[in-house]
């Protein structure tokens, strides 16, 4: 299971030598891919160091010069430099993609400085960004052709570790770039097992993986449920999600974040302004900072995002219990 960021860097790199337009500016020198670019593209790589806040500054005076220029950083220091990412990049129209690694609690056992549990609820807070969240390096290595043909601001959320469940997802699905692009790229929603349609399940990322897992443990007492991958957390079609989600009788959504403003409220706005109206139940982490020390699944399972505690709050709220 390859690392996100070493595939997506890799993939970038390869295209960046053969087009000098393409920057990459690291605030972080963690990452293995980071070598072939510091000895074969010197010119084209630059390190800020501990410095969020003047990377993009800087990347936003390189996108500024026509630059294809991507930031590579810490998801959690992300919030450190807010200020930049609004002023120099949205308001200023300055097209930068920010790699940023390890979302939720993905650096744990760090501690809650490390893990960004409330990223979503603040970036989208930023007019006209793109936030994606790719299940796993497969979908990861799709995304490079697609943000290099479409200039814009992102922020593209990079698991560590993703779940081992999605390893085989968006391997064959699509024949190549165009119809990846065409049917996916352009809605944000992806179904990942159909199975019923008393209740969609919806969610991203790691937490995609214990999705799944509790979809079975529906389906095996009899409830029928359907998992999406909602890859996209800001501008998705609203004709297109009633479209998709109008056969449900319920939506539930699961997300490794706090639950103001987090991806659960981002499907709760699209359920009311697409006049949707489903019944919705939003499953995810207590608005606490979590500063017990143990592994990623540990953390979890001791805050409510156990398989079993997701099964157990799926299955009451479909079936009125």
């Amino acid at each position: 299971m390859t690392a996100q960021r070493e595939v997506f860097i890799q993939a970038l790199f390869e295209k960046a030598k053969n087009d000098k337009d393409i920057v990459l500016i690291s605030a972080d020198m963690g990452a293995g891919a980071l070598d072939k670019w510091r000895e074969e593209l010197p010119e084209q790589f630059f390190t800020t160091g501990i410095a969020e806040q003047n990377a993009i500054n800087f990347a936003a005076g390189q996108a500024a010069q026509g630059k294809k220029v991507f930031v590579f950083l810490m998801a959690c220091w992300a919030a450190r430099c807010l200020e930049q990412i609004r002023y120099s990049c949205a308001v200023a129209n300055n097209p930068i993609t920010i790699l940023a690694n390890g979302i939720g609690l993905g650096y744990a056992p760090s501690g809650p400085a490390h893990c960004p549990t409330e990223d979503i609820a603040y970036m989208r807070s930023i007019n006209n960004i793109e936030i994606i969240t790719p299940a796993n390096s497969n979908f990861t290595m799709q995304l490079v052709d697609y943000i290099l043909d479409n200039p814009k601001l992102r922020h593209l959320r990079l698991e560590r570790n993703y779940a081992k469940e999605m390893e085989s997802y968006y391997a064959e699905d699509w024949s190549g770039y165009d119809n990846f692009d065409s049917n996916i790229i352009s809605q944000g929603i992806n179904p990942i097992k159909l199975n019923g349609e008393k209740a969609a399940l919806l969610s991203c990322g790691y937490m995609l993986g214990r999705t799944i897992n509790s979809q079975e443990q529906l389906l095996a007492s009899g409830t029928e449920t359907s998992v999406y991958d909602i890859w996209q957390a800001k501008n998705i079609d609203i004709k297109l999600f009633y479209k998709t989600f109008n056969i449900y009788e319920k939506l539930i959504t699961v997300e490794e974040q706090s639950l103001s403003g987090g991806f659960g409220s981002m499907i709760s706005e699209l359920n009311s302004d697409s006049r949707l109206n489903k019944p919705l139940l939003r499953i995810g982490l207590p608005d606490k900072y979590i500063f017990e020390n143990g592994s990623r699944d540990h953390l979890l399972d001791t805050n409510g995002l156990s398989v079993n505690n997701i099964y157990k709050q799926c299955a009451r709220f479909v079936n009125n219990k």
